[in-house]
């Protein structure tokens, strides 16, 4: 892998800036603060994305800006990529959006989560790092944050081993065994479970041999009752049958009965109806002689000529108010002519001139207006009496017509009355005459019902022992059905005991089934568990200690190479530990790290970094970015004579791409290009 450029829009103290990637050396130069390490910080966050404890978005997007991005363009596999990857500002804080991935012009959008798996792939590393989250690989290999490999020097030692052995990606050794541990109680759990269910496997099968006895001994039981409740059921049903001739005969007899009863209340019912009916023909032979007294004196006159009568006296009350009204009419007329002749007379007394031609209106000429309205008046008052006097004559006539109508209207009612009790005389006749003919059929219906009693009083007799006889069938069929009964009862008890103990037996044949696998089980589980106790925790931590050994071998020599060549120095010798801790002897006494001077500790870290560097990707297999090294401030500290040696640490480490970030000057002299970053008004740029 190697970097061809990197774009950079509001991100940290950059707002819109491009830089190119040459191949060789290359070298970040400017003052402390002016944005050099930004750059490697902008490199890591395009090819992994933020992480919140390592690079978090809100330390990354520029300060009152919504939005920024990275866009990553390098060579790997001899394939041109570019990466971008965007944070926008929101409510809730900075986040990443969707980002892309362009491999020889072949666009793919991801989310962060893929894109940094996608990353994985194209780097080499391997993918079981993705989902913890770390970059180890990168961080140790091509670039470490300047306090980065300090801290891990300082670090206690299980903190280290822990880290080398995700580094190395072998800490699946590790979990392996830890893993086993948990497995291994898991067995011994399981064991002892299975023991406590199979501990009474002998006492299930002792069981199940007692409860197949028990069920050979209740199935002789069943064939010995099985006949005797045949033969109580063939007795039960002659008995039955018995019953039911019986119950028929009492039927029959219970019907004459029953027929009997009903010809008694049929003939009291024909008598007393025979009663009554002799009593309502005297009641209406009394109430036809009392209406024909009532109409000895009556005269029955035509009723039509009285309509007729009483329809011309309607027609002329009609007439009569009609001209009532037409009289009325015309007294209110010549009222209100009156009415107005007066008005009249009243305003002319009044007025002096003319409401029209405004001249004044003469005496004479009032007095001859007033005349002629006086004489209005007195015709109108003529007129009035004469209609009232009309009036009073229309309305006496129209008295006497309605009271002649009111006579009319009585005879008519009187005629009415006098037909109506004639036809209720007509009407009684046919009545008792009805009830007659009745009497006569009565008298036939209670011969035939005579006749029929003796009949069935007959049969009743020939029948009078019949209950006692079904009383005795009846007592014997139910000693035969209680027999029965009791031989079901005890044949049901003895077959539910048979199924319940089969039930049980096939109970204990499945539990013992099952006792039995667990048994063999449990011999699989010891065997397990053995061969993991004894064999197989102690082969991974084997292997372990293999690669480790042999990682530490190779690690060591490096490092004691590197910092040779940095401090040249009899006095001073270093190595690691078996926990991979620089251990310093300095004139005979061993030292540790933070006793160092500045510079001192600066060639420990670098030299610890380089070796980690050479070890990472000899070990590490397919791993993509071992042609690249990002080094930021590796020589806080050092003396004019060990910035010479870094010189020589450069042309020994023969990468195609190294990037160097520092402030010192003297390294402009041994690198390919430089690149010079400064800030102005909280800007950085490309001078």
């Amino acid at each position: 892998m190697l970097l061809k450029s990197i774009k950079l829009n509001n991100i940290r103290s950059y707002l819109n800036q491009s830089i190119d990637f040459p191949s060789g050396s290359l070298l970040l130069s400017g003052d402390i603060g002016s944005g050099k390490s930004t750059i490697l910080l902008a490199i890591e966050f395009a090819l992994f994305g933020s992480k919140p404890s390592e690079l978090p978005a809100a330390s990354l997007l520029r300060h009152g800006k919504k939005e920024g991005f990275v866009e990553l363009n390098f060579n790997i596999d001899n394939k041109d990529t570019i990466i971008k990857r965007t944070l926008k500002r929101g409510k809730n804080g900075i986040k990443q959006e969707i980002g892309y991935i362009i491999t020889n012009g072949t666009k793919k959008e991801l989310s962060p989560v893929e894109m940094k798996s996608h990353v994985f792939d194209l780097l080499g590393y391997p993918k079981d790092l993705v989902s913890k989250g770390k970059d180890l690989i990168y961080r140790y290999t091509v670039y470490t944050p300047q306090e980065e490999m300090k801290r891990i020097l300082m670090e206690d030692k299980d903190t280290r081993l822990n880290t080398l052995r995700k580094v190395f990606n072998i800490d699946k050794y590790k979990k392996i065994r830890e893993n086993s541990t948990v497995f291994i109680r898991t067995v011994k759990e399981k064991r002892r479970e299975i023991g406590g269910f199979i501990s009474d496997l002998d006492e299930k099968s002792r069981e199940k041999e007692f409860m197949e006895r028990e069920m050979s001994a209740l199935d002789e039981k069943i064939k010995i009752i099985i006949p005797k409740v045949e033969k109580i059921r063939v007795i039960a049903k002659e008995k039955k049958e018995n019953i039911s001739v019986f119950e028929n005969k009492i039927n029959e007899f219970n019907k004459l009965k029953n027929n009997l009863e009903v010809c008694e209340a049929d003939l009291k019912n024909l008598l007393t109806e025979r009663e009554k009916n002799n009593e309502a023909i005297k009641n209406l032979d009394r109430q036809i002689e009392e209406i024909k007294k009532e109409l000895e004196n009556e005269e029955v006159k035509e009723d039509d000529k009285i309509k007729e009568k009483i329809k011309a006296a309607e027609h002329d009350i009609k007439n009569l108010n009609e001209e009532i009204d037409r009289i009325k009419q015309k007294i209110s007329e010549f009222r209100i002519n009156k009415n107005k002749a007066e008005e009249i007379i009243n305003k002319i007394s009044t007025i002096e001139k003319c409401p029209l031609c405004l001249q004044n209106v003469e005496h004479e000429h009032k007095n001859s207006i007033t005349e002629r309205e006086n004489k209005s008046i007195t015709e109108a008052e003529q007129n009035m009496t004469i209609c009232s006097q009309k009036e009073e004559q229309l309305k006496n006539r129209l008295e006497e017509k309605e009271k002649e109508k009111e006579r009319l209207k009585k005879a008519e009612n009187r005629l009415e009355i006098i037909k109506l009790k004639l036809k209720n005389v007509n009407d009684k006749k046919e009545e008792a005459i009805n009830i007659e003919k009745r009497q006569d059929m009565i008298k036939k219906e209670i011969g035939e019902i005579n006749v029929k009693k003796i009949e069935l009083n007959k049969k009743i007799e020939e029948m009078k022992n019949i209950e006692e006889e079904y009383k005795k069938a009846r007592k014997e069929f139910d000693v035969a059905l209680e027999e029965e009964r009791k031989l079901d009862i005890e044949k049901t008890g003895l077959e539910k005991e048979n199924e319940s103990v089969k039930r049980i037996i096939s109970s204990l044949e499945i539990e013992i089934e099952k006792k039995s696998k667990e048994k063999e089980k449990l011999s699989y589980l010891a065997e397990m568990q053995n061969w993991l106790e004894n064999f197989f925790i102690n082969l991974m931590g084997t292997m372990e200690k293999h690669i480790m050994l042999r990682v530490h071998n190779e690690f060591n020599e490096l490092f004691k190479e590197w910092f040779n060549i940095l401090i040249e120095d009899e006095t001073i010798f270093v190595r690691l530990d078996d926990e991979f801790t620089p251990i310093i002897e300095q004139n005979g006494y061993e030292n540790i790290v933070e006793n160092l001077s500045g510079g001192e500790k600066t060639s420990v870290a670098l030299s610890y970094r380089l070796a980690l560097n050479k070890v990472i990707n000899d070990v590490v297999s397919g791993v993509k970015t071992k042609d690249i090294l990002m080094l930021d401030e590796p020589t806080d500290g050092f003396s004019s004579e060990q910035l010479d040696k870094v010189r020589d640490v450069l042309d020994q480490l023969q990468m195609k791409q190294v990037i160097i970030v520092s402030h010192e000057t003297k390294i402009e002299s041994f690198v390919d290009k430089v690149i010079a970053i400064e800030k102005e008004e909280h800007v950085s740029s490309v001078v």
